[in-house]
Parts: C-alpha cells; structure tokens; sequence
C-alpha cells in the first residue's frame, strides 16, 4: 500500500462521506508505526480526516464527545463528525481551521488570550450533563498508587524521584465534584486561528474524554503542567473558566500529577522519547520535590 492509498475500510468509508477524493497522507501512527489518521480533501477543496480509534472504548469516548460536547462549545470550535464505523473504529470529520498552538508562535499577549479561551472552553465542557457520558476508571486509591510507583520503577526514575512521588500520594486525595472532562486538555489538542485583529479557539481529539473529577486530568495539567512558571497564564486560564481552584482542588491536582508522571514519562518513553511530555514530567517532579513552589 502506498503513501497514497487508503487502506479498504477507509477508503470505504471516505467515498461514503465525500465521494470523490484525494489522500494528503498520513497524519499520524501509532505506537507500532500503523497509519492512524489520513487527511484527503474532496472535490470541492474541503479538507476531511480519518481517524482510527486504537480500541472501542476510545472510539465510543470520541463519538460520543460529538454529539453531547461538541454543540455546547458552538459551531467553528470543534471538527464536524461526519461519518463513522463502530466495526473498524473508524470516523471520518472536517478539518478545523487553525493550527496547533504548541506549534504557533504567539506574542505574550496572544498566549494569554489563548489561555483564557482556553479556559472558557473547559468551564463550558465541565458543565455539560454527564447523562450519556462514558465514565472514567475508578480504582482504590491504593491500587492507583501502587501502580504509578511500578511505573515509575519501569520508567527507570532515580530511588530519590521515586521517594518524591511515593511521599506525595501517601495521602488519597480529596474528593472532588465529578464532570464531563476533555481528557487530554493542552496546546496539542488546542486549534489557534486569527479572525482579524482577535484570536480563535478549537478543540480536537476527544478520544479520552469521560467523567471524572476535572482535577485528575483536565484541571492537574493546567496548574501542574502547563503554567507553574507563569502565573500569567495561570490568570489567564482561571478568568476564562470563571473561577480559581478551590483548596480540595489544588490539594487533588498535586495528588494525581504525582500519579500521572510515571504514566507520562512511560508514554514518552515508548513515543521516540517526546520532549514536550518528558519536561511536563519533570516540571511536576521538580514542582513535587518542593511543594512550597506549588500553587
């Protein structure tokens, strides 16, 4: 099969949305090198992707978010679902305008705009219903922890990194208000275009979405991740999402980042050694190691 062929069950189901068309090429693979996302575009120029779910559960997660998320955030903000095969796990959507803002170069003015829209779209998803939302995993505390820190030990961290994330889950965290949550919440995933002398923001890949508490994932990579080191953007995001984090929060949002950092660096890891998530990895383990620099 060439660069520019689909494989059957895409090529079927490209043709059953748009007709005629032409492969771009492959967008992305997974962890064993497959295509797993192709962009074409049809006769009349509009841009279209397939996306191959890697298991039923993400794909279940993805359609899903289209229907009860997607018209809560309004038209332009998300890609459109315009097909999809539960069989072979696959959907075909429009392309959404904009370019990743991790690739963007952006003034300091424009990285605050985006964080607040960014912040406006994550309080509008946060209170959708969860009615119909697939749930997230919920394990004892005690198996999340032991897990993480097996983790950790396969990820190679250093006795002194593992100490730091055992000491920083002894305790369970606080609950928290569950929520219909992204998942995956980041400049990745975040769409940045230009409507004249203002910003615009879009949200792809909703594969991990699901209920939970916001602070496993959505609310932790915020403050843990993204912004420890500007408080600017930190501002920005929380005006947009219309409120701070309470303690309960801030307290749930340490907790998990010490869970999800082995995670991370394991993902890394098997992913070509990808830099962007090795350093959101070691900023948590720096933040951890000293916890008075944690807001």
């Amino acid at each position: 099969m060439s660069a520019h062929t689909a494989p059957h069950r895409v090529d079927r189901l490209l043709r059953g949305t748009a007709g005629a068309y032409a492969l771009l090429g492959v967008r992305s693979r997974d962890r064993a090198g497959h295509p797993s996302v192709w962009e074409a575009v049809d006769v009349r120029g509009h841009r279209l992707f397939a996306k191959r779910h890697k298991n039923a559960l993400m794909h279940e997660r993805e359609t899903t978010a289209y229907r009860l998320l997607a018209p809560a955030l309004g038209g332009g903000r998300t890609p459109a679902l315009l097909a999809e095969d539960t069989r072979s796990l696959l959907v075909v959507t429009s392309a959404l305008p904009g370019t990743p803002v991790i690739s963007t170069a952006l003034t300091c003015a424009e990285e605050q705009e985006v964080y607040q829209h960014a912040g406006r779209l994550l309080a509008t998803i946060h209170a959708q219903s969860t009615t119909g939302a697939p749930a997230g995993e919920h394990l004892p505390w005690a198996r999340e922890r032991e897990r993480a820190l097996a983790r950790a030990r396969d990820a190679r961290l250093s006795d002194e990194d593992i100490e730091v994330l055992a000491e920083a889950t002894r305790a369970e965290p606080p609950p928290t208000v569950l929520a219909y949550c992204h998942g995956d919440f980041g400049p990745r995933n975040w769409l940045v275009r230009r409507d004249g002398d203002r910003l615009m923001l879009g949200l792809i890949d909703f594969e991990r979405s699901h209920v939970e508490a916001p602070a496993r994932r959505d609310l932790m990579r915020i403050t843990l991740q993204l912004t420890p080191h500007r408080p600017d953007l930190r501002a920005a995001f929380t005006t947009g999402y219309g409120r701070d984090l309470t303690p309960q929060e801030r307290a749930a949002c340490r907790a998990w980042a010490a869970i999800d950092c082995p995670a991370a660096l394991r993902w890394a890891l098997d992913h070509h050694r990808d830099e962007e998530v090795i350093g959101y990895a070691r900023t948590v383990l720096d933040l951890l190691r000293d916890p008075s620099h944690i807001a």
